[in-house]
């Protein structure tokens, strides 16, 4: 539930902080469930703020004052104390502040996702950070007089008195791939922060600088990580959770990758934890099961099974069909937009503060085995350097939108964005297929839903070292889960001749489950009629669709493009929610820049090959397209 909201005004900034926090608790109230303190600092030209519950679940402070520096904190900083040393975490907020404001860099070493805010009363100075992929979530709104930034979209816009509306470049985005790419955001003149990112704000001086670390500089780099030194930070993540989180941890342990190297993590670093498997596909409890009998002591163990088939069982009551338009409605409510159409037949947490246990995962851990990679990605990889950026270029494309549906301008804004991050990634140093990996933890990675989302979840997989640990890999080692298994090797001997599940056409199957159909809900006839005309999408082509729906005869990939849709349609009642807390009046005037420019980078030193690369016509209109260069 942490809300943090950092500001910059050129004048009135006290009495326009005030309004702009009464609205915001007006509007949070019931999302907080009316639990959240506040914690904050306002000063002649800038401010911080930050609501949360304070209430022992974390022993990290979301709110620091060491009486020089204000302190705020989204998240946790897993392996804080390689950067400020072995420190309580009541204490350490300040001796961290001070240290990345002294070394900026040193902030990547924290594990996302975590976001950190300094403000300096005496210097009237701000400080923003954010992580080495940007998880953990900070937004800016730009206005004729300063700047807002906030871990909420919609906090941002009620603080300074903004107007919600939709952002057309970020919903044509969301309508061809189902997220917003780049620094978009459901909210027109809201801009996503991205990684590695270091923004100084300084109200005496009426000025704002912003540095950035170019992402292939931070993890491709001539030295990376070795096996050794990667176990051992993933084993000080560990250590982390144990010093920061009360109570015993759980940790997931399937028969996979990801979350076997987590749980090896936990284990070969002493904590006493709780193991727990639950039954998904056929055969991989058992694999799970079996990793656990290896170990050399005992381990809890907690196996949540389906129940078994049977002859004789009494029949389910016919579930009601469900009325998904207000469905749709509560998601933006509680997730802002944010959260993608696949939510839609899951029920909304009721506020903010209805998930708040530790949640332990292995999210990140896609980067070391080819997430994008197409089957034939190896040889793909043999082609020359331009027809290799088209090949991979066009199988994203291909795997990202579907064939019908999304408008022909939302599909071309995709492909753009895709050639942009490709080419960037060559730029970068990055010349095979570890450019789809470039891909997925820029334009994907940081946008997952969860993730950054509360505070509470731990993603140990996530950290530089792992990440860099990955880049450093060969696309063939990668395909082959070459780091994960040298890192079981190192961490659980025991495990390590202990194969991952992957499904083969041998594997049991259950069947599969039924499409559901937009045209099956309760509310059909209104979800009809907001389908009519969705901006970024075909209107011939949803036509289409919804008849198939409403015939029975429609795909999962159909089913799914009618859900983004409505999840568009229906963004425009939460619009109208948010702008009901505004005051009337003439709103500040809004500054948008489409797209936003980009930060000062640190490059590396390019290779011949780049460089020919740079020279050709594609590297030159990629330039006028994105920086006005000739």
């Amino acid at each position: 539930m942490e809300t943090l909201i950092a500001y910059t005004f050129s004048h009135d900034s006290v009495v326009r902080a005030a309004a702009g926090r009464a609205r915001v608790e007006a509007y949070y109230g019931d999302l907080w469930n009316h639990e959240a303190k506040h914690q904050g600092y306002d000063g002649s030209t800038l401010g911080l703020h930050i609501w949360d519950r304070f209430d022992g679940h974390c022993f990290w402070p979301s709110w620091h004052d060491t009486g020089d520096l204000r302190v705020a904190s989204l998240h946790t900083p897993l392996g804080y104390q390689r950067v400020v040393g072995d420190v309580s975490p009541y204490d350490a907020p300040g001796r961290l502040a001070e240290a990345v404001r002294r070394t900026p860099a040193s902030f990547l070493e924290l594990a996302p996702p975590f976001t950190m805010a300094v403000l300096d009363p005496a210097e009237e100075r701000l400080e923003l950070f954010t992580d080495s992929i940007g998880v953990g979530r900070l937004f800016q709104l730009r206005l004729s007089d300063g700047w807002v930034w906030s871990n909420r979209p919609v906090a941002a816009l009620l603080f300074a008195g903004v107007p919600a509306m939709a952002a057309p470049r970020g919903w044509s985005f969301a309508a061809a791939c189902g997220w917003f790419m780049d620094d978009s955001t459901p909210y027109d003149g809201v801009l996503a922060v991205p990684g590695a990112t270091h923004i100084v704000a300084d109200g005496s001086r009426r000025q704002r600088t912003v540095s950035r670390i170019e992402t292939t500089s931070v993890w491709s780099t001539d030295s990376p990580d070795t096996v050794e030194e990667t176990a051992e930070a993933l084993q000080d993540v560990a250590r982390s959770v144990g010093r920061l989180w009360p109570g015993r941890p759980t940790v997931d342990l399937s028969g996979g990758r990801d979350s076997r190297v987590v749980a090896a993590a936990f284990l070969a670093a002493g904590v006493d934890l709780k193991l727990n498997s639950h039954d998904a596909v056929p055969g991989e409890v058992e694999v799970a099961e079996s990793l656990v009998r290896a170990l050399p002591g005992t381990v809890e163990h907690v196996v949540s099974r389906k129940p078994p088939g049977g002859p004789v069982r009494p029949q389910p009551v016919k579930p009601q069909p469900l009325e998904l338009v207000e469905r749709a409605r509560r998601w933006h409510r509680y997730a802002e937009g944010l959260r993608p159409a696949s939510y839609l037949f899951h029920a909304p947490p009721k506020n903010l503060t209805a998930v708040d246990h530790l949640a332990i995962g292995g999210a990140g851990g896609e980067v070391a085995h080819g997430h994008f990679y197409p089957a034939d990605v190896l040889q793909l990889d043999e082609l020359p350097l331009q027809r290799k950026l088209h090949a991979f270029g066009n199988r994203l494309q291909t795997r990202l939108t579907p064939t019908a549906g999304p408008a022909e301008p939302a599909r071309a804004a995709v492909g753009e964005q895709i050639e942009r991050v490709l080419l960037t990634a060559v730029h970068g140093g990055i010349q095979n297929a570890t450019m789809l990996d470039y891909f997925y933890v820029v334009e994907r990675l940081r946008r997952w839903g969860t993730t950054g989302e509360r505070s509470g979840v731990v993603s140990p997989l996530l950290i530089p070292a792992f990440v860099r640990a990955a880049f450093a890999l060969d696309p063939a080692h990668r395909v082959d889960n070459a780091l994960h298994g040298a890192l079981v090797r190192r961490l659980v001997p025991e495990w390590a001749d202990i194969p991952f599940f992957k499904p083969t056409a041998a594997t049991p199957r259950r069947a599969p489950a039924r499409v559901c159909g937009l045209a099956e809900a309760a509310d059909s006839e209104l979800i009809e009629t907001l389908l009519t005309d969705v901006e970024g999408f075909d209107a011939h082509a949803l036509n289409t669709l919804w008849a198939a729906s409403a015939a029975g005869a429609s795909s999962a990939a159909a089913e799914a493009t009618l859900r983004q849709a409505l999840w568009r349609a229906t963004f425009d009642d939460h619009l109208a929610e948010v702008n009901h807390h505004l005051p009337a009046g003439p709103p500040p005037i809004v500054r948008v820049e489409t797209p936003a420019p980009k930060p000062p980078v640190r490059r590396r030193t390019r290779s011949p090959l780049v460089r020919a690369l740079a020279r050709t016509r594609l590297w030159r209109a990629y330039r006028r397209s994105r920086f006005g260069r000739k």
